[in-house]
């Protein structure tokens, strides 16, 4: 029967220059550790089972960034085979709270093994100035209402010194209970694939896992929005009082400002689809589909009485 080389002598021959090691895979290696013993993880009923049948995992832009950090960690056996486990449903559940995710993995022990994945919360502090750059641009808050994630929205993470999503390995702690030395193992890879699909169908995890829940962001930007725009309209107060008077102004009345050349209008569809509907909740009557229907109309026509053709 053969024998599994000691620990110090697993380097794989295939891709010894990488100095790569074989992995320690419970699912081909007994208790011993040393005598090689074929099986298969033990079939879970009621896993956790990927949306993702073959091929990449996440369709959004935020769980690609997601997975992309895992997949940075190398090891490629054991990044196929944690995708493996996630399509076969291996993973029993996830429990995903500030800073930190648990879930466990049935292999083909009777055991689960154990999966921990730590990533620092922002403080306070970091997420006071992250909220004041995203409130900065009103679609942030609109975009994330209507179950998206803004791309831009790293770069306002970015301005307040912060990163949003673990920039390298070294941003996030992640452990197993399986024999594997190897870390990421296949275990920890199943788990990580699986929270990129949940980011998919909620962003808001993400904010989460880093400290803030969706009610505390969107609370948070609204209030922030607000300030902005009372300060806003302050100013544009104080500039109308300080306006010159008319008798002052006859003789230029006529004549082009200094500012016109900088007036610009830009007429669009708005980047979020009835953002407006979404922030201000359920529609009495039953009337919200009505009014995206309405909605959706006006701004074709306006588009197509501006532009002179169909801008869908």
């Amino acid at each position: 029967m053969p024998r599994r080389r000691p620990y110090y002598e697993q380097y794989d021959d295939e891709f010894e220059d990488d100095d790569e090691y074989d992995e320690y895979d419970e699912d081909e290696y007994d208790e011993e550790f040393w005598l090689y013993e074929p099986s298969q993880p033990i079939p879970v009923v009621g896993g956790i089972k990927a949306k993702s049948r073959k091929g990449a995992f996440g369709s959004s832009w935020w769980a690609k960034r997601w997975i992309g950090v895992l997949e940075t960690f190398g090891y490629g056996s054991r990044l196929q085979r944690g995708k493996t486990y996630a399509r076969q449903g291996q993973v029993i559940g996830i429990d995903l709270a500030v800073g930190r995710v648990k879930a466990k993995v049935q292999g083909s022990r009777s055991t689960p093994y154990t999966v921990s994945l730590k990533i620092t919360p922002l403080t306070d502090g970091e997420w006071s100035r992250a909220i004041d750059a995203m409130a900065q641009q009103a679609v942030f808050a609109a975009t994330l209402l209507n179950g998206e994630m803004p791309q831009e929205i790293e770069e306002a993470f970015t301005a307040a010194g912060v990163t949003l999503f673990p920039a390298s390995a070294r941003d996030i702690e992640t452990q197993c209970s399986c024999p594997d030395a190897m870390n990421p193992c296949k275990h920890i890879a199943a788990v990580y694939y699986l929270l990129g699909e949940r980011f998919d169908d909620d962003p808001f995890l993400i904010f989460h896992l880093r400290g803030r829940t969706r009610d505390q962001l969107i609370a948070a930007l609204r209030s922030r929005r607000a300030a902005t725009l009372a300060s806003s309209a302050d100013q544009s107060l104080a500039e109308v009082e300080a306006a010159p008077a008319l008798a002052d102004l006859l003789d230029t009345f006529y004549q082009a400002g200094p500012d016109l050349a900088a007036l610009t209008v830009t007429i669009a569809a708005p980047e979020v689809e009835a953002g407006l509907l979404r922030q201000l909740g359920t529609a009495p009557a039953g009337i919200e589909p009505e009014l995206r229907t309405l909605y959706a109309a006006m701004t074709q026509h306006v588009l197509e009485r501006v532009f002179g053709k169909d801008e869908g």
